[in-house]
């Protein structure tokens, strides 16, 4: 049995022929002969296998390949052939293509100029923060310039000085004086004995003397003993005068125990160092 292929075929054709030719074929293998099968060997060993059996196949068969390539010249043949219509969407591709180029250009493009504007804004945010650290030193400058004068003027050579002098004997013993000046430290003062004797016989008790503001001062005077009421300050406003001495008396003659430090009387004066002295 011959079979021939049509090589003239379609593709899809000539598979569908082989395909059928190879059921034919496995169909009729019962059919044949006993004698015409041939059992084939199977081993649990792979059988070796001789070298380059295709060069030794060459080398014997050199003369007959030499005359099958012999045969083999190239003929001009004339054909005529219509070309076929070229589908659109091949000529289109090259237009997408130049489209997908300018698309990634523009895209490059938008990424440069946001890049840019993003530096420049940056730029511009920079020079904004330094325009304001210019403005906080300078601030800063003119807050130091004002520190340095009421430096100059409080902790320089400070003369608001202040003398809180005591006189006078009340009716009834004092054993000590407080005093407060500008809701500062209270300072107890004691009376001793002989210091009562001296303000008795008409003698002068300093209890403070120091640096004082030049501002307006509130000094609370309290009077402290056995028989006067505990918690019955008096209070009292004064200004001391800048870069003067300034005299404070309080007498205690007035007061009475019911009354406490609101019932002294109180003196002020500065001292003046010009002034002449007596045999001047």
């Amino acid at each position: 049995m011959t079979v021939v292929f049509a090589k003239t075929l379609p593709g899809r054709a000539r598979g569908a022929l082989a395909a059928l030719v190879l059921l034919f074929a496995v169909q009729a293998v019962p059919a044949l002969h006993a004698d015409m099968v041939t059992e084939v060997r199977v081993e649990r060993v792979k059988p070796p296998r001789e070298k380059l059996p295709t060069l030794r196949f060459l080398k014997e068969n050199k003369d007959f390949i030499r005359a099958r390539f012999d045969l083999l010249r190239e003929r001009l043949v004339d054909r005529h052939v219509d070309g076929a219509p070229i589908d659109p969407r091949f000529l289109a591709y090259q237009r997408l293509l130049a489209d997908v180029m300018a698309a990634d250009d523009s895209a490059a493009v938008t990424a440069e100029r946001r890049e840019r504007m993003a530096l420049l804004q940056s730029i511009t945010e920079l020079g904004a923060l330094e325009s304001q650290l210019d403005l906080l030193e300078q601030l800063l400058g003119d807050q130091r310039t004002r520190l340095a004068e009421l430096q100059a003027d409080f902790t320089g050579r400070q003369q608001t000085e202040m003398v809180v002098l005591v006189r006078g004997a009340p009716a009834a013993e004092v054993d000590e004086i407080s005093l407060t000046i500008s809701d500062g430290a209270t300072l107890r003062v004691p009376i001793t004995a002989q210091e009562r004797a001296s303000l008795a016989e008409g003698g002068v008790l300093q209890i403070f003397h120091g640096m004082v503001e030049p501002r307006e001062q509130l000094i609370e005077v309290g009077i402290g003993g056995a028989a006067w009421t505990a918690g019955a300050p008096g209070f009292m406003t004064l200004e001391p005068a800048r870069d003067h001495l300034t005299f404070l008396e309080i007498d205690l003659s007035p007061t009475a125990p019911g009354q406490g430090g609101a019932g002294v009387r109180a003196t002020t004066w500065l001292h003046d160092a010009a002034l002449p002295t007596a045999g001047g």
